[in-house]
């Protein structure tokens, strides 16, 4: 038997599923992405007349990721994607605040958090 099928017998540490701490970092990626591309098009470094369709797609992926992420608990011992179930709620809230408004980037930053704890939880 191998280590992986060993795990958590006679006081082995439990390996954390490689899925779970993938899914994780692959949810931030996607935030960093979108807020990126958020931030550049709010101070207009990209004009997106033809392209306001990036936005929303990098948030459907980052909101799909996330919410993925934040079931593995659910089927794995990795207990980081935890600290994603906060940023559910500022995703669910971004699509209804005015993009033009302070309230539509405050909204956005307020899931960073969630993001750096589940990375920092990952080691």
């Amino acid at each position: 038997m191998g280590r992986r099928t060993t795990a958590g017998r006679h006081g082995a540490p439990p390996v954390r599923p490689p899925a779970a701490r993938r899914l994780v970092t692959a949810a931030a990626v996607a935030y960093l992405a979108n807020c990126l591309w958020g931030t550049a098009v709010a101070v207009r470094l990209i004009r997106t007349k033809k392209l306001r369709v990036v936005h929303h797609g990098l948030f459907v992926v980052t909101a799909t990721l996330t919410g993925v992420a934040a079931t593995t608990p659910a089927w794995t011992r990795d207990r980081s994607a935890l600290f994603l179930l906060p940023a559910l709620v500022p995703l669910a809230l971004a699509p209804r605040t005015n993009p033009r408004s302070g309230a539509h980037w405050r909204v956005a930053v307020a899931a960073a958090p969630s993001y750096l704890g589940a990375l920092l939880a990952r080691r």
